[in-house]
């Protein structure tokens, strides 16, 4: 991409309106909201409207892009589920979590991913750098980070699923969450990952690390893996119990419906883990079963 023009077209809006966006201030709202995984608040950097349209559109065309079978967030037909199912029936799974994976995300990396990979012009990349970071990093809340985040590194995860090919072993990426499997996973490979995360400037969360050996049941984003099959976590079950629970004494019909539809959302959740054990062939793009 070398032209404004072009891009303004590509982008869907005006180039007086893509000049605008790319030069004013105050297109983000910046607060904190409570995580009760986390048990504490983060930073939330949500872009304005007009602004989250050209990303959401960014968003939309790179996800266009045909990505390595180990990225399954943020790649097009992949999930969380299908991430723990790489694993199945591993021997040794070790996972390891990115901290603050989007503010340590820079915004010259995003530059360079615009101007070397795709080769766009330096206005180009400059205009698509701007457009998608805050601060000089990926914004938390913006729709195009998370794919963002996977191009802006693209070198590292090549570097690493080299690594991990090279020990025999099984790559998956889940945005910030890395997970390694194989009949062993030596410590020595674990420690070359990390050092390709902090040759680009990122850092692993110790707290977050897990191993696990043998038949213990393991959790891989957000799945439990054992004897072989895909369950439904226990936090889960507990949470549709108290949905259940809360839906018979509820009166009021607003939050009625509210809690219905919770409920609902957790039935699916549960009923996608289930039939995942069907699925016998994943392209990562096409299930045959």
């Amino acid at each position: 991409m070398k032209s404004k023009e072009r891009l303004a077209k590509l982008l869907r809006i005006s180039r007086a309106n893509l000049e605008m966006l790319t030069l004013s201030e105050g297109l983000y709202i910046e607060k904190s909201i409570f995580s009760p995984k986390k048990g504490k608040p983060f930073p939330v950097e949500k872009p304005t409207l007009p602004l989250k349209r050209v990303q959401k559109r960014i968003e939309e065309l790179l996800k266009r892009v045909k990505m390595p079978n180990y990225i399954h967030a943020p790649a097009k037909g992949r999930s969380y589920i299908s991430n723990a199912k790489a694993h199945i029936n591993a021997a040794v799974v070790r996972s390891l979590d990115i901290k603050q994976y989007f503010p340590s995300s820079q915004s010259w990396r995003v530059y360079s991913f615009f101007y070397k990979q795709m080769r766009c012009s330096s206005d180009v990349a400059g205009i698509l750098t701007r457009l998608s970071t805050f601060k000089r990093h990926l914004p938390t809340g913006s729709p195009s980070s998370p794919v963002l985040s996977y191009f802006a590194h693209i070198d590292m995860w090549e570097a690493i699923n080299k690594l991990v090919e090279s020990e025999g072993c099984t790559l998956t990426v889940y945005m910030d969450d890395v997970t390694i499997s194989g009949s062993s996973v030596p410590d020595k490979l674990i420690f070359q990952v990390k050092k390709e995360f902090y040759c680009c400037g990122l850092r692993d969360s110790r707290k977050k690390e897990k191993h696990y050996v043998g038949n213990k049941p393991r959790k891989i984003t957000g799945v439990i893996v054992k004897d072989g099959e895909l369950k439904v976590p226990n936090s889960q079950h507990k949470k549709m119990h108290n949905c259940r629970q809360a839906i018979q004494k509820e009166t009021d019909p607003g939050k009625l419906a509210h809690l219905m539809r919770s409920l609902k959302g957790l039935k699916s959740q549960a009923q996608q883990i289930r039939k995942a054990n069907e699925i016998h062939v994943d392209d990562g793009y096409n299930v045959y079963v």
